[in-house]
């Protein structure tokens, strides 16, 4: 048996309670998974003088565990001998054979299919070491919650207990929609493990070495260069074959989004762009941040991030509202720095221009913001144009900035990214022939108001073409900052109440407020 990719070998080495391995097709996850099905059976420890296992390996319909997972298990566990045989009516394969001396390995393997209710209750009243789920993406998560309660019953605690126990599964990439993308990744478990395994295309792509073999290249040391080459062209003619979306499943190993809708960001790649990092400080040990600002509707958010030297945005926060109004979001924003970012700096907040006033005696929702941060400069988005804002996010996502993308996002921003890959998109139409969307995104908070928030953000650092075209075309140049004037001192004495001292440093300012143009300006 030829040696497994870095990734594969890690899952196969892995003691995790529970962990997942994700590939494309071809990348030789199964093997590794049946090899550590293996490990754990070698490895566990005697009880006079034998150990004993017993292991469940599960496929969703009885069809794919015959002709897939079996075929592949005694590929790699031949039941030709009397070491290891097996016992059709049970699907029961049993191993007992010595591994060292004075020890005898004892484990017994069961297949098992969940075609129906009987075969899900059977395979949840089973009493066994461990579960292998093969093809993980199609087993029920509340399958997967009740095996973990009967994983760890054998060999009891009078035959000396589990050296090992729980489940693993493989899998080709789940939906981002997917429970398990919660369970493993966004929201990921205690004592759960994730494996990802690179593409097919990538440079690292693993098990190239074994596809598409021919008699020539067969006949190649295992690590010759033309061995990986020729297995390329597996995955070249997947291309070929794939539609896109199955083609970024299937050949690039990518959480597929949720095909009910279109996102509305196709250059997003939780991949490239989920990234951790820390905010950076200035040479005075201050963090200057932006924020963009949804600051309309009773769903406000705000997106905190910042812009480096060399253009990358760096979004680390994100504060989402639910049925909540501004005033009492602001405040909560204000609290939410103070207590992730002591050292603050903000350097603007970029607003949805939908809550500049519209008269004389209305309220420029700016100035709400403004109360809550004094000093800082609060302005509208140039333009609520659907296109350019989406052509603002879109064009950061597709660009690279010294061989990095321009954007990254901590995953800490988990409704950023949960809209970024499904939530915010064009719903699909239900009507006849080929797929049609709608054209604007779904309003469906907290998504799209984040998704929102993201944009005015982009649009307040520069980012999107202007459109000529638009409702909000006329807005360009119209939408006037709110000046930054000094904090009075009951907000001095409010924000440091230990370094107020009560003296004035500035003559006291009378300012009044014009809803016309969003100007403070002294009176």
């Amino acid at each position: 048996m030829n040696p497994l990719g870095p990734v594969a070998g890690a899952f196969c080495l892995d003691n995790h309670e529970v962990a997942a391995i994700m590939g494309p097709v071809g990348s030789a996850k199964t093997t590794a998974a049946g090899l550590r099905l293996a490990r754990h059976a070698w490895e566990q420890r005697p009880w006079n003088g034998v150990a004993y296992t017993r292991f469940a390996v599960v496929r969703n319909t009885g069809p794919q565990l015959v002709d897939t997972t079996m075929k592949s298990f005694f590929k790699m566990f031949p039941t030709d001998n009397k070491f290891r045989r097996w016992t059709s009516t049970t699907k029961t394969a049993l191993w007992k054979f010595p591994i060292k001396p004075g020890v005898i390995l004892h484990s017994e393997i069961l297949f098992r299919a969940l075609d129906d209710e009987d075969d899900v209750a059977n395979l949840l009243s089973l009493e066994v070491t461990g579960f292998w789920f093969n093809e993980l993406r199609e087993i029920n998560t509340e399958i997967l919650a009740h095996a973990g309660r009967r994983a760890g019953r054998y060999p009891g605690g009078d035959m000396g207990g589990c050296t090992w126990r729980g489940w693993f599964g493989d899998t080709n990439p789940w939906a981002f929609t997917s429970d398990l993308h919660d369970m493993f990744v966004v929201n990921k478990r205690p004592g759960y493990e994730f494996f990802k395994q690179p593409g097919g295309m990538d440079p690292d792509a693993e098990n190239l070495e074994n596809l598409e073999q021919t008699p020539e290249t067969l006949a190649l040391p295992y690590n010759d260069p033309r061995r990986r080459e020729q297995g390329r062209t597996y995955y070249i003619n997947a291309l070929r074959d794939y539609k896109q979306h199955d083609a970024d499943t299937f050949v690039h190993c990518k959480p597929g989004a949720s095909r009910v809708g279109k996102p509305v960001f196709p250059s997003y790649d939780d991949n490239a762009h989920i990234r951790v990092f820390e905010l950076l400080k200035d040479k005075d040990g201050r963090v200057p941040i932006k924020i963009g600002y949804d600051n309309t509707g009773r769903h406000p958010a705000a997106i905190i991030a910042q812009r480096t030297t060399n253009g990358q945005w760096r979004v680390r926060y994100e504060l989402a509202g639910d049925g909540i109004g501004l005033k009492a979001h602001a405040a909560a924003l204000r609290a939410f720095l103070t207590e992730k970012i002591p050292n603050f700096r903000i350097e603007k907040i970029t607003c949805d221009p939908a809550g500049r006033a519209k008269g004389a005696d209305d309220l420029d929702m700016r100035m709400v913001i403004q109360r809550e941060f004094p000093g800082v400069q609060v302005v509208n988005a140039r333009t609520n144009d659907i296109e350019t804002r989406i052509d603002a996010g879109e064009s950061v996502f597709r660009r690279m900035v010294n061989g990095e993308p321009a954007i990254i996002i901590h995953p800490d921003c988990k409704v950023t990214r949960a809209a970024l890959t499904h939530k915010y998109q064009y719903r699909k139409l239900k009507v006849v022939g080929d797929e049609r969307y709608t054209e604007i995104p779904d309003k469906i908070s907290p998504w799209a108001d984040i998704a929102d928030a993201l944009q005015y953000l982009l649009l307040g650092g520069g980012e999107g073409r202007v459109h000529s075209e638009g409702g909000d075309a006329e807005m360009w140049g119209k939408s006037p900052a709110i000046h930054p004037v000094p904090p009075d001192d009951a907000t001095r004495k409010r924000d440091d109440p230990k370094r107020w001292t009560g003296r004035r440093t500035h003559e006291p300012d009378k300012r009044s407020f014009d809803p016309r143009t969003g100007s403070v300006f002294r009176g």
